[in-house]
């Protein structure tokens, strides 16, 4: 990730930002956080679409699971029309310390989180989970060097 982050230093970002279509963003770049079921979840319009209750399955076995593929966001989906991945980056930390800021307003004393980025020096993706002593980590935050992207982690 200090590769991307020295890179992102030393590289003048130019775009045609006034070309992206905002609307597809604002849930991400203004985020509500909703509770459901035990879990924390980012309000995005497919939220119409959850299921009553949380149920595991062989591929998502727990809620700190649920919420990391749920509260995840492929950035790059929401910004087509920018070709430069080191805007997109950029962008994808700031909304990262609103995510940040927002949930620790709305849930400090009740619950703790880890969000994540990733970067490929391409695509970013962001999300988040909980973090539940009775569940394990959905990130083995302890080995951050041995993935493929580049990982940015932010416990709060």
């Amino acid at each position: 990730m200090q590769i991307h982050l020295d890179e992102l230093e030393n590289t003048e970002v130019k775009a045609g930002i006034c070309n992206i279509e905002f609307s597809s963003l604002e849930d991400i770049i203004f985020p509500v956080f909703i509770e459901w079921d035990e879990c924390i979840l980012l309000k995005q319009k497919g939220n119409a679409d959850l299921p009553t209750h949380f149920s595991p399955d062989p591929f998502i076995t727990d809620r700190t699971a649920f919420e990391a593929f749920y509260n995840h966001v492929h950035l790059n989906d929401l910004l087509e029309d920018v070709m430069q991945p080191n805007l997109v980056f950029k962008m994808a930390i700031k909304i990262l310390e609103v995510w940040a800021s927002v949930l620790y307003s709305q849930f400090n004393t009740q619950k703790r989180f880890v969000l994540i980025l990733s970067y490929d020096g391409e695509g970013v993706t962001l999300r988040f989970y909980s973090i539940r002593e009775i569940e394990s980590s959905w990130l083995n935050i302890s080995s951050l060097e041995s993935y493929s992207d580049g990982l940015m982690v932010v416990e709060i």
